[in-house]
């Protein structure tokens, strides 16, 4: 059954769709905006060693809260839910900008995470909501244009605050915005109610489900790269992670409001979009990390033309997110724009593979144009495949599934790639150039021999992540089509049941 749309005045639901887009840039903003702000930042509170902490804490906290959060808000209401993320979210926005330790501030940042993660998801939920499953699509083309938007100007911002004020502005710069997501928000979310029901959530499954999806994260994070694959760290949380996670099962199996529906993963349409967004946002990710490492090590460009080259990639996906938008509301069928868009990726991923010890740079710009135009359309029909699949009483668990699973797969695949590509090239490095991960190589001078090996194991980078595409393609060609309802039949509908 699919969900019941709640319908609202035009002028109601442009103020739905205004707030969770400024709520959904602000959370994805703080994701990137730090990066350039590091070095800043550890010359202050010094302990170099903790710096890569202030970016990982946020990821994992606002990972392991999307799932989480979206239950929340469909047995709580979005509005409450919403508030809460917000005003958690600037709390530690305030911390983070009054932090006089390394240690406080990825304390912090971990804070302002858990209200991000749960930012991301209900901007999401509150508008399904208020827009009818055919409509969707243009507007989860907007928020793939609020994800580029921050991927883009994050770092700009952040290296333009720094230097000019100090890093201290890139968490105060939140306030403004954050108030005025609330502003605009609390009114109107106080008529999308939660349910009334005699369950509450299980309060100890929230727990183990925290504690299973960060301790997961944490090893991957980390290892290979802070501690080796083997170390007792990495073998440690990966443990606690599994009996966590089993313990987390064991508990939601039969319990009557569970975090995320164990039915999802029988459901025709929900589990292979689960897979598929899983696998081609990590692939995503993937390209969009190490095509400037590749950039940098190979082709010898250095960092302000790199930043240039990666736009097409970002860019191109968002165009193709709103031609997909576009096709959804027009047709009200979502399934032919990913199943013509990704083989196009993977032909370019081939070519790109083949090409990548002497590509030139203007067919190097043409390829990940084509990339990102050909991942763009899956990214907003995930969502709008899933939410027209489940009842409204489960939409904030399904968004919150589904960005679960976009983060978890960008979370392995990043580190997946980066050990794939210094695996492969570890034996031509020189002793000096055996750093920990591809970033300290970019300060290494390589030697002719070192790119050539470099050059090799990004060729094979890139036919890895075609096949793994590939996978993905399948499991979007196994989601089940089903046709997306308008405004129109929604208000037909209704009428029909007033009678």
């Amino acid at each position: 059954m699919t969900a019941e749309t709640l319908l609202l005045s035009p002028r109601e639901t442009r103020m739905v769709v205004l707030g969770a887009m400024i709520s959904l840039f602000l959370a994805a903003l703080d994701q990137t905006i730090v990066a350039t702000a590091l070095p800043s930042i550890s010359g202050d509170l010094g302990d170099v060693h903790l710096m890569s902490w202030v970016v990982t804490a946020y990821l994992l906290t606002s990972t392991a809260a999307t799932p989480i959060l979206g239950k929340m808000s469909d047995l709580h209401g979005r509005r409450p839910v919403m508030r809460v993320c917000i005003i958690v979210f600037l709390i530690g926005s305030v911390l983070c900008a009054l932090s006089g330790s390394m240690m406080m501030l990825i304390l912090a940042r971990a804070l302002q995470g858990f209200g991000g993660g749960g930012l991301i998801t209900i901007a999401q939920t509150a508008v399904a909501d208020v827009v009818a499953p055919r409509e969707r699509g243009k507007y989860g083309a907007y928020f793939a244009g609020v994800w580029a938007c921050s991927a883009l100007l994050g770092p700009v911002l952040g290296g333009e605050l720094t230097q000019y004020a100090n890093w201290h502005w890139i968490f105060w710069i939140n306030l403004p915005i954050g108030i005025a997501a609330l502003v605009i928000t609390d009114p109107i979310l106080k008529q999308l109610v939660g349910r009334k029901t005699a369950h509450e959530i299980d309060y100890v499954s929230i727990a183990l489900f925290f504690v299973s999806s960060t301790a997961f994260l944490l090893a991957i994070s980390s290892g290979g790269s802070v501690v080796p694959w083997l170390s007792t760290d990495v073998i440690g949380a990966l443990c606690v992670s599994v009996v966590a996670a089993l313990c987390f099962y064991r508990r939601q199996r039969n319990h009557h409001e569970p975090i995320i529906p164990l039915h999802f993963f029988h459901d025709p349409v929900v589990a292979p979009v689960l897979v598929a967004i899983f696998i081609v946002f990590g692939g995503y990710l993937a390209l969009s990390i190490m095509v400037p490492t590749y950039l940098q090590l190979v082709l010898g460009a250095g960092p302000d033309e790199v930043g240039r080259l990666i736009i097409p990639l970002m860019l191109s996906s968002t165009v193709g997110a709103a031609l997909s938008g576009r096709y959804i509301t027009r047709t009200g069928k979502y399934k032919m724009p990913p199943l013509l868009g990704m083989p196009l990726a993977i032909l370019c991923l081939v070519v790109l593979g083949f090409a990548a010890p002497h590509i030139g740079k203007p067919v190097l710009l043409l390829l990940l144009t084509l990339i990102g135009f050909g991942m763009g359309p899956i990214f907003p029909i995930a969502n709008v495949a899933a939410q027209n699949a489940v009842q409204r009483r489960d939409l904030g668990a399904v968004s919150g599934s589904i960005s679960f699973a976009r983060a978890l797969g960008g979370a392995i695949a990043t580190a997946a790639a980066s050990n794939l590509v210094l695996g492969l090239a570890a034996r031509a490095l020189a002793k000096d150039a055996g750093a920990g991960d591809l970033t300290d190589l970019m300060r290494v001078q390589l030697d002719a021999g070192e790119r050539t090996a470099f050059s090799d194991a990004y060729a094979i980078f890139f036919f890895v992540v075609a096949g793994w595409l590939a996978v993905g393609l399948y499991a979007f060609f196994r989601v089940q089509a089903r046709p997306l309802r308008s405004r129109a039949d929604v208000e037909a509908a209704k009428a029909a049941a007033e009678m």
